[in-house]
């Protein structure tokens, strides 16, 4: 019998091969460690923040990467964002507060391009706060952002007051700052005007959910830099003047649209929401900008004004996109919106989205009888798409479509949606999936109907 190698016994082969694998593996190098802190550091930079803090564990080398990020985001616990002051939610709250004070006191960037907290967090948490934005203005931050309210727009019940941001304006950092956004805070009755002020680079404001101390907000300066703004859901104040001659767009939700445009000469972008929707209409009349406007957002809370009152809509000569918001009880006559797109002779895109308000049904019958809609008559040269976001099938829906394919000459392309735009109603009252491959049906039906220019798209 033939001696058997020692390579032939399964255990030793095993450990033979653990061996030399073991000695390769010795001699390879750690390719990634070696590179440079810039490129490691823009590698972590694509990662969550709480992600790249682990990678400090991995080697001496790693320990302090993570620590050179410009980048500071803190993501808010989602599970837990917005609902209440629980026992368990005021664990998160230190938690979350916590983890900041920690990255904060372990960075060693020069300086902070972004720095972003988002957590409901309240007046208890006053000096945590004055230490983040102290930090991110010594660091020279270009991008701060204190979101304080919830992703529903719940705010904390003793929102933090913060300062006018006034005592950074001796220093040279304050001119780095170019973009702010607030929310969730309150702020006092000057605030908006010494950071417009104190600010000097500032082209990118941004105020949703505060309680202002003033009954009137100002936008206004020779030498402002603004070019972005946006007010959303700002209390205790009951009109906005704006004269900004830099500013390119604006977006504005609120109660009241008593908005005063003073001297807006690059205006081109801009989205209004209320529920006053004649009043929305009208005061563009006197805007002063719609001529030079290219894209226009209104959202509207119902359009029975609509149908009850004519409505002269203002001439914008310039419109390329315009996207309305409104709510219905699927019984009223869409074809008031040819005289909206008759108004906007370059018009190229339109987009209509729709919530329903089904219990108002009998409401929305009784006020649509003896109305008649006046249609525009002329026809349109540049409409090439049509989008329709709450497409039900029925009847208004189907004439609107029809309508603008022989109203358009230059259509091109409809897009069908019959979800939702926004969808936070209860289980009940949301599309069901019935409903949505009902709609759908009626999508395919209608295609036959359309001229055979006009594409069709079903979301």
């Amino acid at each position: 019998m033939e001696n058997s190698s020692i390579h032939d016994v399964p255990g030793q082969k095993k450990y033979f091969t653990w061996q030399r694998k073991r000695k390769q593996s010795k001699n390879c190098k750690d390719i990634i460690s070696s590179l440079t802190d810039d490129i490691l550091i823009h590698i972590l930079s694509l990662l969550d923040l709480r992600e790249a803090a682990t990678t400090s564990v991995l080697s001496k080398r790693w320990r302090y990467v993570w620590a050179n990020l410009s980048n500071l985001d803190f993501h808010g616990t989602s599970t837990l964002h917005g609902r209440g002051y629980s026992t368990r939610y005021e664990s998160e709250a230190c938690k979350y507060a916590h983890r900041v004070n920690q990255a904060v006191s372990s960075s060693l960037a020069p300086r902070i391009h972004k720095f972003r907290v988002r957590f409901l967090l309240g007046a208890s948490y006053g000096y945590d706060i004055h230490t983040w934005v102290n930090f991110a203005m010594r660091k020279y931050v270009k991008e701060l952002e204190l979101n304080f309210s919830s992703c529903l727009g719940v705010v904390p019940e003793d929102p933090f007051y913060i300062d006018s941001f006034r005592c950074y304006a001796r220093y040279p950092f304050a001119h780095s700052l170019v973009s702010l956004s607030l929310s969730g805070l309150s702020i006092s009755g000057y605030f908006l005007e010494s950071v417009l002020f104190n600010f000097p680079n500032l082209e990118r404001l941004t105020m949703k959910h505060l309680c202002c101390g003033q009954s009137k907000l100002n936008v206004v300066g020779d030498l402002l830099k603004l070019r972005h703004l946006e007010i959303s859901y700002c209390y205790h104040y009951k009109e906005l003047e704006i004269s900004a001659g830099n500013l390119i767009s604006f977006v504005y939700i609120g109660l009241y649209q008593n908005v005063k445009f003073s001297y807006v000469p690059l205006l081109n972008e801009v989205s209004i929401s209320g529920p006053h929707s004649l009043h929305t209409i009208r005061s563009l009349h006197n805007s002063g900008f719609l001529p030079q406007l290219t894209e226009l957002e209104l959202r509207v809370i119902e359009i029975q004004d609509f149908v009850q009152s004519p409505i002269r809509f203002p001439q914008c000569g310039n419109l390329k996109q315009l996207d309305f918001t409104f709510c219905d009880g699927a019984y009223h006559s869409l074809l008031i919106f040819t005289n909206l797109i008759d108004a906007c002779p370059v018009l190229h895109k339109f987009k209509l989205q729709r919530n329903f308000n089904e219990p108002y049904r009998w409401y929305y019958k009784m006020i649509s009888r003896g109305n008649v809609i006046k249609v525009a008559k002329k026809h349109h040269h540049s409409l090439k798409i049509f989008e329709m976001v709450g497409f039900r099938g029925n009847l208004v829906d189907i004439e609107l479509v029809l309508c603008l394919a022989q109203f358009a000459i230059v259509f091109e392309k409809v897009i069908l949606d019959p979800h939702l735009p926004i969808d936070r109603r209860k289980p009940s009252e949301r599309n069901t999936c019935e409903q949505i491959e009902a709609s759908r049906k009626q999508a395919k039906l209608l295609q036959n109907q359309l001229p055979p220019r006009v594409l069709m798209e079903v979301v």
